[in-house]
C-alpha cells in the first residue's frame, strides 16, 4: 500500500508539472495573439497614414500643376503682349529716318522746290543735337518764291512719312515792289541712327504683325 502511494503521488507529481507547462504555452500563445493584433493595428495605422500622405501629395501634385499652368500661360499671355508692345514700339521706329533716309529727303527738296518755281537760296546741314535715343538732324534754309508756291512746298513736305518739323520761320518780302517773298528757317529731321540695324533684327515680328495688320484691314473692307 506504501508502494501504491507513493507511485500515486510520482503520478500526481508527473501530473501537475504538465499541467504546469501547458499553461505556459497558453500564455505564450496569448501574448503572441495579443502582439499580433497590435502590430496589425499598428500597420493598419501607419498604411492608413501613409496612404493619406500619398493622397494629399498627389493632391498637392495636382495643385501645384495647376499653378504651374497658369503661370506658364500668363506668361505666355505676356510674352504676347511683350510682343505687341515691342511692335508698336518699333513702328514709331520707323517713323525716324535713318542717317541715309535723311541724305536722301534733303536732297528730294531741291526737286520738290523746282517743281513749285521755288529758289533754293540755301540749304545747309546744321549742328545735330542727341535726344535719348534719337538724334535731331537739322537743315537751314532760304527759299525765295511767291507766298502760294512756298505754302506749297511745306504742304509736299509735310507729308513725308518721317517725322520732320518746320522751326524759326521767317517770311519777308524781297523788296517793296516785288511780289516774291524770302523765308528761311530751319527743317529739323528726327533721326534713329541705330534704324536699319533694329529693323533688320525684328523682321520676322514685323512681318508677322504687318500680315495680322494687313488681314484686319481686309476683313473691315470685305465687311
Amino acid at each position: 500500500m506504501l508502494g501504491s502511494k507513493k507511485i500515486n503521488d510520482v503520478d500526481n507529481s508527473v501530473s501537475d508539472e504538465t499541467i504546469g507547462d501547458k499553461s505556459k504555452f497558453v500564455v505564450f500563445g496569448f501574448t503572441v495573439l495579443i502582439a499580433s493584433i497590435l502590430l496589425f493595428i499598428i500597420l493598419e495605422i501607419l498604411t492608413s497614414v501613409k496612404i493619406s500622405s500619398q493622397k494629399n501629395i498627389l493632391k498637392m501634385s495636382g495643385s501645384v500643376q495647376k499653378e504651374s499652368d497658369k503661370i506658364l500661360m500668363d506668361i505666355g499671355e505676356l510674352g504676347k503682349k511683350s510682343e505687341e508692345i515691342e511692335y508698336q514700339y518699333i513702328k514709331e521706329i520707323m517713323k525716324f529716318m535713318s542717317p541715309k533716309e535723311f541724305q536722301e529727303f534733303k536732297n528730294s527738296i531741291s526737286g520738290i522746290a523746282s517743281s513749285l518755281n521755288v529758289q533754293i537760296n540755301s540749304l545747309n546741314e546744321i549742328e545735330k543735337e542727341r535726344l535719348n535715343i534719337y538724334h535731331i538732324y537739322a537743315i537751314e534754309y532760304e527759299f525765295l518764291s511767291e507766298y502760294e508756291n512756298f505754302v506749297k512746298l511745306k504742304n509736299k513736305l509735310s507729308k513725308t512719312n518721317f517725322k520732320i518739323n518746320l522751326l524759326k520761320e521767317t517770311i519777308t518780302r524781297e523788296n517793296p515792289y516785288s511780289m516774291k517773298i524770302i523765308a528761311s528757317g530751319i527743317i529739323n529731321a528726327y533721326v534713329f541712327e541705330e534704324k536699319i540695324k533694329t529693323l533688320e533684327a525684328k523682321k520676322k515680328l514685323i512681318e508677322k504683325y504687318q500680315a495680322i495688320e494687313e488681314k484686319k484691314q481686309q476683313e473691315k473692307t470685305e465687311g
